[in-house]
């Protein structure tokens, strides 16, 4: 792994994943900002988890249409739509904390002898932001029947709009129609916000990809004995890299990335050979995955 990036310098830093760094004075406001959010990743993830439908009651409805099947039908939709509220907000949410997480990041000084740096605090706390995008698009993935679900609710919605225990309206439901649409709602959430950081400061580039790096060479020297904490790792190496390739004109697969994608391609496959999502995640949904040198796209094969 080393030999592959030998020809060029990529820039990283001791990323810490204990959670026990504390932010400095001037990152406090940003560090219990974020925070905030964090909290809400658990319940969250937990809703995708659990999250089921009523397919049953909506094929019954529709196969043998009646009020009654159709009002059991939108009352076992309420529950599923509120989950998928829930995620809805969240996603409003990050659009608001990441960029403002990930500018503060890309304005911190440099160290007294000079080089990359990325606050620890901060960066643990990107590194959970990360992995939590990830892993709920793997698992809503998993839930095809959730936009489903969602437009059969829309559909019914104008017969059932008095119901008492009705909280998403009309106007909120077509502001929820293209999220639920996607397939990958927190990664295109993240490159979003991402993208709209690095409009404020150009910087926001350079520390996904100090991130990328940093995580790889943390997995590449074992530095986490725990393998929940290495997964974590490899889980925000990945997103950084699939949300530099959403932001940047330019390829990250390009041999002049600051990304040493190559070498964190292969740490994946060494390290993590069941977690195929990881491999996915960086084949598929970048924007320049097909422009990548045939030794990358070989890499997947």
């Amino acid at each position: 792994l080393l030999s592959l990036v030998s020809s060029q310098t990529y820039e990283d830093f001791d990323i810490s994943l204990s959670g026990e760094s504390k932010p400095a004075r001037d990152e406090e406001k940003i560090f219990a900002r974020v925070q905030e959010t964090l909290a809400k990743m658990a319940p969250n993830m937990k809703l995708i988890e659990d999250y089921t439908g009523c397919q049953e009651l909506a094929r019954r409805a529709m196969s043998t249409p009646s009020p009654e099947n159709e009002r059991a039908a939108f009352e076992g939709l309420l529950t599923a739509v509120d989950s998928i509220a829930s995620f809805f907000n969240f996603t409003k949410e990050l659009e608001v904390v990441v960029p403002e997480l990930l500018t503060t990041m890309a304005s911190a000084p440099p160290t007294d002898v000079g080089g990359a740096v990325i606050p620890e605090a901060l960066g643990y706390q990107l590194a959970q932001i990360f992995e939590f995008a990830l892993e709920f698009d793997r698992v809503r993935m998993l839930r095809p029947n959730l936009s489903n679900d969602f437009s059969y609710y829309r559909r019914l919605l104008p017969k059932f709009n008095k119901h008492p225990k009705l909280r998403i309206k009309d106007d909120e439901a077509s502001g929820m129609a293209l999220f639920t649409a996607e397939h990958i709602p927190m990664m295109n959430c993240l490159s979003k916000a991402t993208a709209r950081a690095q409009e404020k400061n150009p910087q926001v580039g350079r520390v996904l990809a100090i991130m990328a790096n940093s995580c790889r060479r943390a997995l590449a020297n074992k530095k986490f004995p725990q393998a929940s904490t290495s997964l974590t790792c490899a889980r925000a190496m990945t997103a950084a890299i699939v949300i530099s390739d959403h932001i940047d004109v330019f390829s990250v697969f390009n041999k002049k990335s600051p990304v040493a994608v190559k070498a964190c391609i292969l740490q994946l496959k060494k390290d993590f050979p069941k977690e195929i999502s990881l491999q996915n995640a960086i084949r598929y949904p970048p924007r320049h995955f097909n422009e990548a040198p045939p030794a990358i796209q070989d890499l997947f094969e």
